[in-house]
């Protein structure tokens, strides 16, 4: 049988190991927003990449047949 002390004891244990459970649990949450922010982020500046690199090959093609040069 557990003695009062085990029982104390014990009991603290778990009241601390159920606090860090719940702060690592936030902490998860948060890293999961932040990790979904910056895959968005990733997205959007890829879909302005290849909008600008668009634009560079029209502006170029532009400027090439402006010059008398086009293929």
């Amino acid at each position: 049988m557990i003695n009062r002390e085990e029982y104390s004891s014990t009991l603290t244990k778990l009241k601390r190991v159920q606090k860090e459970n719940e702060k690592l649990r936030e902490t998860l949450e948060i890293t999961k927003r932040e990790a979904d922010y910056w895959e968005r982020a990733a997205k959007r500046i890829d879909t302005e990449l290849h909008s600008c690199e668009a634009n560079l090959r029209n502006t170029t093609i532009a400027l090439k047949l402006w010059k008398g040069v086009a293929e």
